[in-house]
């Protein structure tokens, strides 16, 4: 009888494993579609600030996209205007791709306010932008690019001009051509417009990273070449009219990935150089202080939903006109933490932050916008910290019980608990192989691990084929090490490795759980943690479904070892 129910108890555990497979298919849909479908909580209806004295009458934002730092020191052009004006490294949010990218660069709104978090972001974009306030404004808005920007910002552009792009596996100089188009298009577009706001972006580097590696020859050669274009066409600016911005909206692994956290992604240039633009090195920024500070230089209203600050630092302007400009952005600023602030269920705080640096932001003190918005972020930064807390708080009484319950399973082992060591032993094992498979590759935990997004699938198939190998091959090594015992004990021990297997899995599912759920309402998680949740959910789909078959299997591996080996079928040793 006691032989009885131990077996039901082992065939329990199996299913039970089986459920956990299932469970993590439907989770690692739920999570991913959460950041791919991310609806942004933060979009109120704001009103915009006022119009303030234009430091320059027309801004030209050239972005090569995918122009790492170091890549952007080796151009001849870029070190040019280095030399001649501000020189900047400024910081990129996560997801770093590149259409959450071109939209902090355009409306100065992190990917988490934007909505904008995928290449696969159905537009127009929500979130205030530099080139609806230019229309807004009376200003011309034009785009010469790929048609990613007609899609995000189509309906807010004076002239969207397209430069169709070829497959991204085409030849270096499929793409060279694409270039030099986007050169051509971008000088009529300098002859024709005079004023207003007009966005490069020259595309052919991104592809050579992608197809070649981000230190490639290929990468750098077309990073020259564009160095080359930005060189001509800053000859057609004039210096007491225009000012210019040079950046890009990621970098690349050297492998050629984007969409991480590595540095070498995340940090990229960003050049100005022009009509009232103060040369010299500046302290790194973000991406997000791109379009206020265009705002700024054209003396329009800053982005509603915009998380920057214009970098007054940098401005040739009298105290007056930039306590102007300081206060029109302090007063956004203010607007938007506080209806953030409401969104989050605290009560208002930015308006309180204002009225201790008013008089200091009026009068145009030098340091003191940077001061307040300093302020500003981290008292927003605590209520988002807060609410997460809070969270949490909640969660972790699910957290503790789901990791507490299977080890109910020791209480079988009480007096035989070294009996486990094995099992548990080749489940550590298969830790082993998965991650040696996994980092073996030169792989980490990021979004820049698929080096398109042709590949997205195949990889995330092959982590599943990677845990199903590893799982497969520990759990037959055990196999093979417990031929000799009786095939009850064989079935005992397979079912407790595949037990301790799932339940490390499990664990580190559950510490991602506790800290950010498994979908995402009103935040985006931290994405390299976010990308070992779904990697580790991955895994317990293989474990989970082939743990039915591994402790049958293993106990057939003993009996025909047994009796090739005429060692009889019921012995033990």
């Amino acid at each position: 009888m006691a032989r009885t129910i131990k077996v039901l108890l082992l065939v329990l555990i199996l299913l039970i494993l089986a459920g956990a497979g299932y469970l993590s298919q439907k989770l690692t849909l739920a999570g991913w579609n959460s950041v791919v479908e991310y609806k942004s909580q933060y979009l109120a209806q704001l009103p915009r600030g006022n119009s303030s004295e234009p430091l320059a009458l027309r801004a030209v934002l050239i972005i090569v996209d995918g122009l790492r730092l170091d890549a952007s020191q080796k151009l001849p052009v870029l070190n040019e205007l280095r030399k001649e004006g501000a020189n900047l490294v400024v910081k990129v949010g996560q997801p770093s791709l590149s259409y959450p990218g071109w939209t902090v660069i355009a409306s100065g709104a992190w990917q988490e306010i934007s909505g904008v978090t995928t290449n696969w972001y159905k537009g127009p974009v929500q979130a205030d932008n530099l080139f609806k306030i230019a229309k807004d404004s009376g200003l011309p808005s034009v785009v010469v690019g790929p048609p990613g920007w007609k899609k995000l910002f189509g309906p807010y552009v004076t002239e969207a001009i397209t430069v169709e792009e070829p497959p991204e596996e085409a030849p270096p100089e499929e793409w060279a051509r694409v270039d030099e188009e986007t050169y051509r298009f971008a000088s009529e577009a300098l002859d024709k417009y005079s004023s207003g706001f007009i966005l490069i972006h020259f595309v052919g580097t991104d592809a050579m990273a992608h197809n070649y590696g981000g230190t490639s020859r290929e990468y750098l050669d077309e990073a020259l070449r564009v160095d080359g274009f930005i060189g001509k066409l800053v000859q057609k600016l004039d210096p007491d009219k225009d000012v210019l911005l040079v950046t890009a909206d990621h970098g690349h692994i050297d492998r050629g990935g984007h969409g991480g956290w590595e540095e070498v992604v995340l940090k990229v240039p960003l050049v100005i150089k022009g009509k009232a633009v103060r040369k010299g090195l500046y302290t790194e920024q973000t991406q997000a202080d791109i379009a206020p500070t265009v705002a700024a230089f054209l003396g329009m209203p800053y982005p509603v939903h915009s998380q920057g600050r214009p970098l007054l630092e940098l401005m040739e302007a009298s105290s007056e006109i930039k306590g102007h400009k300081g206060m029109n952005a302090a007063l956004q600023l203010a607007a938007f933490y506080d209806a953030y602030a409401k969104t989050l269920g605290s009560s208002p705080f930015a308006g309180n932050v204002l009225s201790k640096y008013r008089e200091r932001l009026a009068s145009g003190e030098e340091g003191a916008f940077t001061q307040f918005y300093r302020e500003l972020s981290a008292r927003a930064s605590s209520i988002k910290a807060g609410k997460l807390w809070k969270e949490r708080f909640l969660r972790l009484p699910v957290a503790l019980i789901l990791a507490f319950v299977p080890l109910l399973y020791l209480l079988n082992y009480r007096r035989r608990l070294r009996s486990l060591f094995i099992p548990l032993a080749f489940a550590l094992l298969y830790l082993a192989f998965y991650n040696a498979l996994f980092f073996g590759r030169g792989y980490n935990w990021s979004l820049s691990a698929f080096n398109t997004e042709a590949q997205i699938k195949a990889f995330f198939n092959e982590r599943l084929l990677d845990a199903a190998i590893s799982f497969l091959v520990a759990g037959l090594l055990l196999a093979l090490f417990s031929w000799r015992r009786p095939a009850l004990e064989t079935f005992e021990r397979a079912v407790s490795f595949s037990l301790f297997t799932g339940y490390w899995i499990l664990l580190q599912v559950l510490i991602f759980y506790w800290l950010y759920n498994y979908t995402f309402s009103w935040y985006i998680p931290d994405l390299k943690l976010g990308f070992k949740y779904y990697l580790d959910l991955l895994q317990m789909v293989p474990v989970g479904f082939m743990s039915l078959i591994l402790a049958p299997l293993a106990v057939l591996i003993g009996w025909g070892i047994k009796r090739w080996k005429k060692v009889p079928v019921n012995g033990g040793g």
